[in-house]
């Protein structure tokens, strides 16, 4: 049960670091915005400057006040097409957690009750009974055994060597499939480079077609949109890569551990010292 509420509370802390993101991106929208205007100081006197300094801060402008009011649909927007793409991936990595949490686990690998009935079959000498079973709702633990079975007449050493040939194969499938979230940590931040990089493209155009000089505001609000997507990419592509570790590291633990169980539950066929 610890182990499952661990990867419970990593999965809630995606969620988490995913809502903060569009405070941390207000946030940063918000301090150039608060510092006074220049024209404060061409007052001719000093000391009313310093009174109406605080003043001009106190009262923003029309275009400071959009800024504030940024919300989370709006930096959505700025993300454009690849940002859309990148929280898309980040939906798709909490999903594969949340069911990688819920069937990479030694109860699902190993289920106490197909361990009871691979015991029972055993002890009666029903083999033959595991032909029966469907493979396709066969457990883990079963398809180990079963395999191994299925050599039994070869001697011992022959079903242990099967039991060992599915343990890996069955092994690499399940890593394969825990490979989607390694695919997605290093997908979400190129694709947030890649967004930062057409979007400075984009940027840059525009200022080029501008005669005149041109202001640092404009500049600023382009780079800024820009990035937008390379937070949204780390954002998604740290949690993931976290994720693919934590489940890829419990893929070896339950997998070992079921091999174990089912080495365990046919050493009833090991030959002792007097037969050899």
């Amino acid at each position: 049960m610890t182990t499952i509420r661990l990867h419970a509370y990593a999965v809630l802390t995606l969620f988490c670091i995913q809502l903060l993101l569009p405070v941390c991106m207000c946030r940063a929208q918000e301090q150039p915005a608060a510092k006074p205007p220049a024209q404060s100081a061409v007052q001719p006197e000093p000391a009313p400057v310093a009174q109406q300094a605080p003043q001009a801060a106190v009262q923003p402008t029309g275009a400071q006040q959009e800024k504030k009011g940024m919300n989370l649909l709006q930096l959505i927007k700025y993300g454009g097409l690849v940002g859309h793409t990148i929280i898309l991936l980040s939906f798709v990595a909490v999903a594969l957690s949340i069911e990688y949490a819920y069937t990479i686990r030694l109860a699902k690998l190993a289920p106490p009750k197909d361990i009871a009935v691979i015991k029972k079959l055993i002890r009666e000498g029903k083999v033959d009974e595991f032909k029966k079973m469907d493979q396709r709702k066969m457990s883990y633990l079963t398809r180990v055994v079963v395999t191994g079975l299925n050599d039994l007449h070869f001697g011992y050493d022959a079903m242990i060597k099967a039991m060992e040939d599915a343990s890996d194969m069955l092994n690499a499938h399940i890593a394969r499939k825990v490979e989607h979230l390694n695919l997605i940590s290093n997908i979400a931040p190129m694709l947030g480079l890649l967004g930062t990089v057409t979007g400075m493209l984009r940027c840059f155009n525009a200022i080029s077609q501008i005669r005149g000089t041109v202001e640092p505001q404009m500049l600023a609000q382009g780079i800024f949109e820009a990035l937008v997507t390379t937070v949204e990419g780390l954002i998604v592509g740290i949690p993931a890569l976290y994720l693919f570790a934590i489940f890829r590291n419990r893929v070896d633990e339950y997998t070992g551990q079921a091999s174990l169980i089912a080495e365990e539950l046919v050493g009833a066929f090991k030959p002792s010292q007097k037969d050899s």
